[in-house]
């Protein structure tokens, strides 16, 4: 517990995100969470050296949502589900268009001193398309203009394209 205060007290301006407003875009985020459940270990090969790394998904929410944590090597006996811990510089990963969160080389994983009681599991931000924003629909232009911006063919007096 005294490595967490003394790290926490470096760092006095730190700028905290919730779960919920977490973009496929977001770089280096500080967010506070609470360990749902902890996933199996499973252990990977890279092809080009051929060592070995052990991951593990977990669960994790705060009071706004829930998504999933991607552990690596040791950080993965340093998480115990029901605990609340804080990721300092962590990052967010895309993949098949599912968003997760991750602790980056320059990341802390830190258990937190202020627990996390209420957990918002209705909204799931690993789930495809949930961090990307809705686009906004351009109404059609009623005098049906062209791409050079000349009179279309309704502004003409013609019926339109698709009216026949």
């Amino acid at each position: 517990m005294e490595h967490v205060k003394s790290t926490l007290d470096e760092k006095p301006s730190i700028e905290w995100t919730l779960i919920a407003q977490l973009t496929e875009k977001t770089r280096s985020v500080n967010v506070n969470f609470r360990v749902l459940k902890k996933g199996k270990t499973r252990v990977v090969t890279q092809r080009v050296s051929g060592r070995k790394f052990e991951i593990a998904e977990s669960r994790v929410g705060d009071q706004t949502a829930i998504i999933n944590l991607t552990l690596w090597n040791e950080d993965i006996d340093t998480i115990e589900e029901g605990r609340t811990y804080t990721l300092l510089s962590g990052s967010i990963n895309v993949y098949d268009e599912c968003m997760s969160l991750t602790k980056s080389r320059r990341g802390e994983l830190l258990e937190s001193l202020v627990p996390i009681e209420i957990v918002n599991e209705q909204i799931d931000m690993s789930r495809p398309f949930m961090g990307t924003p809705k686009r906004k629909k351009k109404p059609r232009s009623p005098t049906g203009r062209s791409f050079r911006g000349t009179a279309g063919r309704e502004a003409k007096g013609y019926c339109s394209r698709k009216s026949f």
